[in-house]
């Protein structure tokens, strides 16, 4: 079967140095944005809710580049399977938002 085309897409973390695994499920769902800009805009707007309350503090966010490995239906049954984990190619943190 012939493999399809990698993406692109963005998504934010929070910074988490003792983590080994950044795609290991956690309970809360991943956020994909088409675009870099998209995601900046989601960041900024989630770090404005969080600091609206007073009771709330920011936690140090990472913007991430991720590209997926070519599509094929191996690839698709290994992400319904194993999670996004499985479909990530490579990611690379493109900014720290303090």
């Amino acid at each position: 079967m012939s493999e399809g085309q990698s993406f692109t897409f963005y998504s934010y973390a929070i910074v988490d140095e003792n983590s080994d695994d950044r795609w290991a499920y956690t309970g809360i769902p991943e956020i994909f944005f088409y675009d870099e800009d998209s995601a900046r805009e989601a960041l900024r707007e989630l770090r404005e809710d969080v600091e609206s309350e007073p009771e709330n503090s920011w936690a140090p966010m990472q913007l991430e580049k991720i590209e997926t490995i070519p599509i094929s239906r191996e690839s698709i049954f290994a992400l319904l399977n194993d999670g996004v984990g499985a479909f990530v190619k490579s990611y690379e943190i493109i900014d720290i938002v303090d």
